[in-house]
């Protein structure tokens, strides 16, 4: 096991001020762990070039994150429970096919004032009939996320059709944002057809494990055996649209939805993604950022 892979994974995560734990180290490792993991990890702290402490490991002069992932786990519990229960109910608009949470939520590495970003991903050609459903449903209820009003707000930035599942960024941002996704609701196994259309993440963390998490699979079965119909008016969507899923009245609306949207983000648009089946805010996109922060302190690194 080089001494090199697991520094850069220290690296990587110390970007995020998150000191990881000997697993998450061995999981979002840039190369395949081998029997001598442990012994070059132990190594590698006898050295001082990384600390450990409860069990958290961190790069030296950097001990205060460790206390900072302990008190954002605690500020990000909240969070999970609103996004679950949140999707617990988007999950009867008829054409979300997975709901996940993104972001530093996804590792519990939340700060008090953040967000909620969420992604979903829709049957293919309904992409902004659901979108158009959810933002008005989070509006009506006081839970979308606006300028000024950010705190525990819902953010769905990322939003796909199903015929979209493979992303076209391939790094290693965009490998630990997929890895790191945490699937809160799945219809019809749509979270392994997504990590199966996103196997070159594999390129670059050989190690991350690509089962369902059994928390999910419990999710799924509890959807799939509570399925009834419901007096709300996204029960009412979800008894009628399974008739004329595929009529052209929906395909004509979902043009419409498309078009009426996009006209109202004209003139607020910049670095967004928006096509008929991906939907990407991102308007503080730290990728590029991160990932040339990376390269500078890969290149520093002691061979």
């Amino acid at each position: 096991m080089s001494k090199q892979a697991i520094l850069k994974t220290l690296h990587y995560f110390d970007l995020f001020d998150y000191p990881p734990t000997a697993e998450e180290i061995k999981k979002f490792l840039p190369e395949p762990v081998d029997a001598t993991f442990e012994e070059t990890l132990k190594r590698i702290s006898a050295g001082l070039l990384l600390i450990c402490t409860d069990g958290y490991y961190c790069l030296p002069e950097r001990e205060e994150i460790i206390k900072l992932r302990q008190q954002r786990e605690v500020w990000s519990r909240p969070k999970l429970r609103k996004a679950k229960k949140v999707a617990s109910i988007l999950k009867f608009i008829p054409w979300i096919k997975l709901v996940g949470v993104t972001g530093a939520l996804a590792l519990a590495n939340s700060d008090a004032d953040d967000d909620i970003d969420l992604m979903i991903v829709t049957a293919p050609q309904r992409l902004w009939l659901t979108r158009g459903l959810v933002v008005t449903f989070l509006l009506l209820t006081g839970q979308y996320r606006r300028p000024g009003k950010i705190r525990n707000r819902i953010c769905p930035n990322l939003m796909i059709g199903e015929e979209a599942l493979e992303f076209p960024d391939r790094d290693l941002f965009t490998a630990h944002e997929i890895v790191q996704m945490k699937a809160i609701y799945d219809r019809g196994n749509t979270y392994q057809k997504f990590l199966q259309a996103n196997k070159w993440v594999k390129d670059f963390l050989p190690n991350a494990k690509r089962k369902q998490r059994a928390e999910n699979r419990k999710q799924i079965q509890k959807t799939e055996d509570g399925k009834q119909k419901l007096s709300s008016v996204f029960g009412y969507l979800s008894s009628r649209s399974v008739l004329c899923l595929q009529s052209s009245v929906l395909s004509f609306l979902e043009r419409v939805a498309y078009k009426l949207q996009l006209k109202f983000m004209e003139s607020k648009k910049t670095s967004e993604v928006t096509t008929p089946s991906v939907i990407r805010f991102h308007p503080q996109d730290v990728r590029l950022w991160v990932l040339d922060e990376y390269q500078k302190r890969v290149y520093t690194l002691p061979k």
